[in-house]
């Protein structure tokens, strides 16, 4: 089956999942697999997904969100457990943010990769990048808006098999005007 979140990738970054960061002060990075979708007609969010890092892009009426979750030289990136920073921009009231990180069997971790791909086909925009030599080497994203919250919402995901662990993080970004779903 084909899907269309799908961008297969030779090789992957082998790591733990401590060694991964959380930053908002970066720009866009280069990623060979990135997807986006209007949300409205000020509204636009990317998913970028790169070897060592992947990113979430909200653009607001000329403004940019960039969420970069990923392997940094220094130590003061550290993943936040829950982390909830208020006006992180000028078109958005309120950020939350939340990292997990679940060890699994190698039976466990093939459990938690089918469920992730129902999740990427039911999503409005999601975006993986899944290793041609182990595919058990996966990293996605998923995105979409709630109108109601004046939110957008996007989840995560890395899969590094070789220590069992998946890396997950949720973010919500709610923004000052409501949202009205493009066509």
């Amino acid at each position: 089956m084909e899907h269309r979140w799908l961008t297969p990738l030779h090789g992957h970054v082998v790591c733990r999942p401590e060694q991964f960061g959380y930053r908002t002060d970066l720009g866009v990075l280069d990623a060979p697999a990135g997807r986006s979708l209007r949300v409205d007609e000020h509204t636009v969010v990317e998913l970028r997904v790169g070897s060592g890092h992947h990113q979430c892009v909200i653009t607001h009426a000329g403004e940019q969100w960039v969420e970069t979750v990923g392997l940094f030289e220094d130590s003061a990136a550290q993943l936040p457990t829950l982390c909830s920073i208020a006006h992180p921009t000028p078109f958005a009231s309120h950020v939350e943010v939340g990292c997990t990180v679940t060890e699994h069997s190698p039976r466990g971790l093939q459990r938690e990769l089918a469920r992730l791909h129902d999740t990427l086909d039911a999503a409005p925009l999601a975006v993986c990048v899944q290793d041609t030599e182990d595919p058990t080497a996966v990293t996605a994203a998923t995105c979409h808006a709630d109108p109601d919250s004046h939110a957008v919402l996007w989840w995560t995901w890395r899969v590094l098999p070789e220590s069992g662990h998946i890396l997950r993080t949720r973010a919500q970004l709610r923004l000052r005007t409501p949202v009205k779903l493009a066509a």
